[in-house]
């Protein structure tokens, strides 16, 4: 099927569910070009509208804006009035949910709800707009071209699928995966079986490109290697969702035959920053998002480690004002030899999760249970630990009482991934410590 054939596809998708995602797609395809201080500009136009509608139509943010003073114009004239407004977190978000929800009726009927885990190990439930996932969807394709690819290449993810995914879902991610000439692999439970019909679907499609979770992605190239399947090869791979460590990177790149690029996002806030092929750090989409470093809550230095904090400037639904990624990293003043005018940004300690292991060799991703306790909202905080082949250990800070048929559901599924043997033990606890390098880890895996 031609690449023009799936773009008409896509844009008769469009037309009968009122998205938006080729448009996007072109914006951020223009804007990367626009020089240094135009492209701020634009940013800073987009950041002004989303604070002054959260302003207007989000209850948190008026009454957050309004004790500390704050007045959405003051940023045309002193950008750094924006320091002025608190930052946020998981926990706030959970505890002021209702209040961070758009309360605009226009825009009431286009929300959705998403949930994510992340390296805090607290279930995040949040609202998104359309709009916001139509850049989530633009960005992930505008960050593939970075790699050569075109619209309508066929290409391949490894990449989670949820424990329990209602049929329309599935029908309708069928439809898409169709249209964008797409195919995947579950990164959650990567067994010899589904490695090899993997690789039978690679033989058969030939994708260029390859995108997937970085921990999938090594535990991909060493089932590569350890079956010397050198036919196995792609023009480029995009690692995603955790970070990439150089070991990873060698072992990837020597193993395809290709480069890859580091990809910076988070379920909530979509698309950070993504790495070109010059490899001079990561580029911001300045069109998705605004970063700050903080080092002890002020701005760090150009070059200075700090902690990452990112608005997300297309969410209306329910705004991420100074969010606290949870990451550590810094700021750049390279100027990219590809030639684009974008922000840089390096992340230098971020999201960690380890890889489960069965008798039979299969790796659970540590994103499994991310999305297992998803939408289980007696759940403040979890933690999940591989003691054994055969113990797992799951510690659980309870907002509310944990109901016996959760348990049981939570029970059953992690038997039905790790095998039904397993014993399953439930601790539940008034906190969960960090590890010694200060840093929560959701799961960890002492299986080696």
């Amino acid at each position: 099927m031609s690449s023009t054939l799936r773009r008409q596809a896509i844009n008769l998708y469009e037309r009968v569910t009122g998205r938006h995602v080729m448009a996007r797609l072109a914006e951020l395809n223009r804007i990367q070009w626009l020089s240094r201080e135009e492209l701020l500009a634009y940013q800073q136009d987009k950041l002004h509208r989303l604070l002054k509608y959260a302003y207007t139509f989000v209850p948190y943010y008026r009454r957050s804006f309004e004790e500390v003073g704050f007045k959405p114009d003051a940023i045309l004239t002193d950008p750094a009035a924006f320091q002025k407004i608190p930052t946020i977190s998981k926990a706030v978000v959970n505890d002021n949910f209702d209040d961070l929800v758009t309360t605009d009726p226009s825009r009431q009927k286009d929300l959705a709800q998403n949930s994510t885990g992340g390296s805090t190990g607290q279930p995040l439930i949040f609202i998104q707009d359309n709009n916001f996932r139509d850049y989530v969807m633009a960005g992930v394709h505008w960050h593939l071209q970075y790699t050569g690819w075109q619209f309508g290449e066929c290409h391949a993810y490894i990449w989670g699928a949820d424990y329990e995914v209602a049929t329309q879902k599935k029908v309708r991610a069928r439809l898409m995966n169709w249209s964008l000439n797409r195919f995947v692999t579950n990164a959650f439970t990567l067994s010899e079986e589904s490695m090899t019909a993997f690789v039978q679907e690679i033989r058969r499609r030939r994708p260029g490109v390859l995108i997937g979770y970085t921990s999938a992605l090594e535990r991909f190239a060493e089932f590569v290697q350890a079956h010397q399947l050198h036919d196995i090869k792609f023009s480029s791979i995009t690692s995603t969702a955790e970070v990439l460590y150089p070991y990873q990177r060698e072992l990837i790149e020597r193993t395809f035959d290709c480069e890859v690029l580091n990809r910076y996002a988070t379920r909530e806030l979509g698309g950070i920053a993504c790495e070109c092929p010059e490899h001079m750090g990561l580029h911001i989409g300045v069109g998705e998002v605004y970063v700050e470093v903080l080092r002890d809550g002020v701005p760090a230095a150009t070059g200075e480690e700090g902690d990452i904090v990112v608005t997300n400037l297309n969410n209306y639904g329910m705004p991420f004002v100074r969010y606290h990624v949870g990451d550590v990293g810094q700021l750049s003043d390279v100027v990219c030899r590809c030639g684009r005018g974008l922000p840089m940004m390096e992340v230098v300690h971020g999201r960690q999760t380890d890889m489960f292991k069965t008798r039979d060799g299969q790796a659970i991703h540590g994103e499994f249970f991310t999305h297992l306790f998803y939408g289980i909202g007696e759940v403040k905080q979890f933690q999940v630990v591989q003691k054994s082949y055969d113990h797992i250990l799951v510690s659980i800070v309870e907002k509310s009482t944990l109901p016996p048929e959760r348990m049981a559901f939570l029970e059953r599924a992690i038997k039905d991934v790790m095998n039904s043997d397993v014993e399953v033990e439930f601790q539940f606890l008034e906190s969960i410590p960090l590890k010694s390098s200060g840093k929560y880890r959701f799961t960890i895996s002492e299986v080696h």
